[in-house]
């Protein structure tokens, strides 16, 4: 039988584990794995670093651009000029050289771009909002690691209860063979005591494929390797701290809620900088030229210079209306966020009292049906009951044993959610 249940990081706080069996490492381990191995996290971290790059990029459109030219011509003919020099002798010009050589270095600088400046803080805000999602994605990425921690712990728990079921459903079948062969048990009860074991060990086969199916999940999720064994969960069924106090929590600051207010951020600078192109810019540029052919120049020689461009395109007008849209619709996600995460503190604090019930209930079916199985094991016996109803017994004390494991599972999920969502670690 197969315990279902979602387990968020955090459940450690609020749940009392017993000592490690066998080999299963604490949970914290498989956290500190994931967060270098997980998938999820790698390709987060290589996003902000991909919005690194663009924002040094965008810095990098305010820096001086250089130009280097070199150039070799041959013309057939060379036009040179000879004129007096006004001391008797001549002077000759070089104004088109039969081999001529040039070389040009040209730098230009922005000096007013108000564009490339929103693009700058458009690109600083992508960059914190990346940030922002990666501490979100970390946090999803601990939950699931918890989940599935948890989910081994609780699967190898059902495994030992499937264990011990079939150990007794084997002693039952050696009790009723040896009444057998007294003549005081009849075939019916061998047959069943015979079946019985068979569907125990059905039991056992399903939950070994439970338990490794949840080491496989557990192992990709944190990119550690998984060990046998598990831990046992002590019930807790104190009460948590008031909703008052949980709701009290910053909102904002939760990485879900900061990641949405960090994207609307973002989109409206950009939408600033699609606006901005509307806007005039003043560049400078200065160039050095060598060159064989300078005519009646000077070679090297230099020119310095300041440009003032204004280029109206139309369809900008409509792309800032549709960038502030886009803008507008990120706040209305971060609104949602918002009240997404008070919602998940109401219902992950309702959910620790339903559950605080549930379990002190599967704990009183458990302690009854336990009686139950030592009832139906004495009136068999002494002749008063069928072997019938005992292993109806049994089947309901493992069913118990395994409503108490779900509902302890959940229960802990329950607290941890509540403390996750809220951002508090504890009781006030």
């Amino acid at each position: 039988m197969r315990v279902r249940f979602a387990l968020i990081v955090g459940a450690c706080s609020v749940m009392t584990l017993a000592a490690p069996a066998h080999a299963l490492e604490p949970l914290d381990v498989f956290l500190e794995s994931a967060r270098s191995r997980s998938f999820d996290n790698r390709e987060a971290r290589a996003t902000v670093a991909q919005r690194r790059g663009e924002t040094t990029a965008a810095w990098l459109k305010l820096a001086p651009v250089l130009t280097l030219t070199g150039s070799y011509t041959n013309n057939q003919y060379a036009a040179v000029a000879t004129f007096p020099n006004g001391t008797g002798g001549t002077t000759s010009a070089t104004i088109i050289a039969q081999n001529q050589g040039d070389f040009i270095v040209n730098a230009t600088v922005p000096i007013i771009d108000i564009g490339s400046w929103e693009r700058i803080g458009a690109a600083k805000l992508t960059l914190e909002s990346e940030r922002s999602h990666v501490a979100s994605t970390e946090l999803d990425v601990e939950k699931a690691v918890t989940r599935d921690w948890y989910q081994v712990v609780a699967e190898e728990a059902v495994l030992a209860a499937a264990l011990r079921s079939l150990d007794t459903a084997q002693k039952n079948l050696t009790f009723v063979t040896n009444r057998k062969g007294l003549g005081v048990s009849s075939d019916l009860d061998y047959r069943r005591a015979l079946a019985e074991v068979e569907r125990n060990k059905q039991d056992v086969a399903d939950a070994e494929y439970q338990v490794g199916v949840a080491r496989i999940a557990l192992a990709t999720a944190s990119g550690h390797g998984v060990g046998s064994g598990g831990v046992s969960l002590a019930t807790n069924l104190s009460p948590e701290a008031p909703l008052a106090w949980w709701l009290a929590t910053n909102l904002d600051a939760l990485p879900s809620v900061r990641a949405q207010i960090d994207d609307a951020r973002s989109l409206e600078k950009q939408a600033s900088a699609t606006r901005a192109a509307l806007l005039p810019t003043v560049s400078g540029s200065a160039q050095e030229h060598v060159t064989n052919a300078s005519g009646f120049g000077q070679s090297p020689y230099y020119t310095v210079g300041v440009a003032f461009t204004w280029r109206f395109d139309a369809s900008v007008i409509p792309s800032t209306s549709a960038a502030y849209d886009v803008a507008a619709a990120a706040h209305v996600r971060a609104d949602r966020a918002r009240q997404q995460a008070r919602d998940d503190i109401q219902t992950a604090w309702l959910d620790v009292a339903r559950d605080i019930e549930k379990t002190r209930a599967a704990t009183a079916q458990l302690d009854a049906s336990n009686l139950a199985v030592s009832v139906a094991h004495q009136q068999y016996g002494a002749g008063t009951a069928t072997f019938l109803d005992v292993t109806t017994a049994e089947r309901d004390a493992f069913s118990a044993e395994v409503s108490l494991i779900q509902a302890n599972t959940e229960l802990a999920y329950a607290r941890a959610v509540l403390r996750i969502v809220s951002g508090r670690g504890g009781q006030p």
